[in-house]
């Protein structure tokens, strides 16, 4: 939240009483199923069971991530176009992919209009599913065209894929693409059920699962929109890793193309594997989910109750997520210094000082005749930030001198 300066408060003026209206508070809970321990074995060998999963292609009503596409524009016309509005009018090409994938386009500001070269003959008015309209409306500088359907080079061959593209009027015009395809699987292990997805996120170089994230969830919580930004996770997606321990298990991932006629996709094998496990203890209350990332394993722990075995390692980069409902917050990785390095071995447990219970907090520091206000919400082991905001409903706050109230007003984000 961005600090508010209240003018009316003098430095002079006497304590007042801070009472701030969050959106969590002592309320915060979630349900958590308790983690049963599993049996430690010898060292990092095949554990017999080796199941498949076979991926196919989904498009989702919902972007997820938004990745910088490379644009080349031009000064002279192409070879047909349509007619266009006089001014205002940016003519080049985008690359999705490679270079062979380069598609010509005029994007009429003035008419809230893209056209897309989607044959690729530098003939703009012989495209009838090329056209589309600005989904902002006609703005000078920003306009968003959706539902677009481009050719592009993927894991399991070139396809057409889903995309809404951003074009910006700046100094140097840009255009980005936000996703709304990947590659969904059903995932069946130990009885329960996973929905697996690779999101590929490279859009410049050829496809590879080291530029992918891994989608993995409940099954039944697989038309949940979701963020799948590669370097910010979420709680739903990380980073591509092919040692990967969640679900109490460890498992080596492998990878292979599915081709069945026209139909194009990605099959995922899952080896069981028997690593040597240590202790970790988690202390706070209503935690989601636990992300760690070393060496060797992708730890993934889903709603811990206290103590947990996980492979023995040395952990560096640990995210944690809260969640309560529809409401979800993750600890701030700016403040989170003791969960900076995590080190599992056999003689002891480990401790991961996250989660709740979570308390609506707010900073208060003097600026001359001014005060300025922060809020944050907080809980074992820093501050968390709540993900998905409605940032129409931000949290309030009310200033008393006494029992008078002398002011109240919304933080805004920031």
């Amino acid at each position: 939240m961005k600090d508010r300066e209240y003018r009316r408060l003098a430095a002079g003026a006497a304590t007042a009483a801070l009472v701030v209206f969050g959106l969590l508070g002592r309320a915060f809970g979630a349900d958590v199923a308790p983690v049963v321990p599993e049996a430690e074995e010898g060292a990092d060998s095949p554990a017999g069971e080796v199941v498949t999963v076979d991926l196919d292609y989904r498009e989702v009503g919902y972007s997820f991530i938004n990745w910088s596409v490379p644009m080349t524009t031009r000064s002279e016309a192409f070879k047909k176009e349509p007619a266009l509005s006089h001014g205002k009018v940016i003519r080049g090409t985008v690359r999705l992919g490679s270079p062979n994938q380069e598609t010509a386009f005029a994007w009429d500001r003035a008419a809230g209009k893209l056209y897309l070269d989607l044959n690729r003959n530098q003939d703009l008015t012989d495209d009838p599913g090329g056209v589309f309209s600005s989904r902002t409306g006609a703005r000078d500088y920003y306009q968003t065209f959706a539902n677009i359907h481009l050719p592009f080079k993927t894991l399991a061959g070139a396809r057409e894929v889903l995309v809404d593209l951003n074009f910006y009027a700046s100094e140097q015009p840009h255009c980005s693409a936000a996703m709304r395809w990947f590659w969904e699987g059903k995932l069946t292990l130990q009885g329960e059920e996973w929905q697996v997805g690779l999101i590929e996120n490279r859009l410049d170089q050829s496809p590879s699962l080291e530029a992918s994230n891994l989608l993995l969830r409940r099954w039944a919580e697989r038309n949940q929109a979701f963020s799948g930004q590669l370097y910010s996770e979420s709680s739903s997606a990380f980073a591509f890793s092919d040692k990967l321990f969640f679900g109490q298990r460890a498992y080596r991932l492998k990878r292979a193309d599915l081709a069945q006629g026209d139909k194009a996709g990605v099959r995922l094998r899952f080896a069981e594997q028997r690593p040597k496990l240590g202790e970790l203890k988690i202390t706070g209350d209503y935690v989601h989910r636990v992300t760690m990332q070393g060496q060797p394993y992708r730890v993934v722990i889903d709603q811990p109750a206290g103590l947990v075995k996980v492979p023995t390692g040395s952990y560096s980069s640990v995210k944690v997520w809260l969640k309560k409902g529809e409401v979800e917050a993750s600890l701030d990785e700016r403040a989170r210094s003791s969960a900076a390095r995590i080190t599992i071995d056999e003689k002891k447990p480990a401790v991961l000082t996250a989660g709740g219970p979570v308390t609506n907090s707010v900073s208060v520091s003097r600026h001359g005749k001014y005060l300025s206000l922060n809020y944050q919400l907080v809980g074992a082991g820093g501050a968390y930030q709540l993900a998905n905001q409605d940032r129409s409903h931000p949290p309030e706050f009310t200033v008393y001198q006494g029992d008078k109230k002398v002011g109240s007003g919304k933080f805004e984000y920031g």
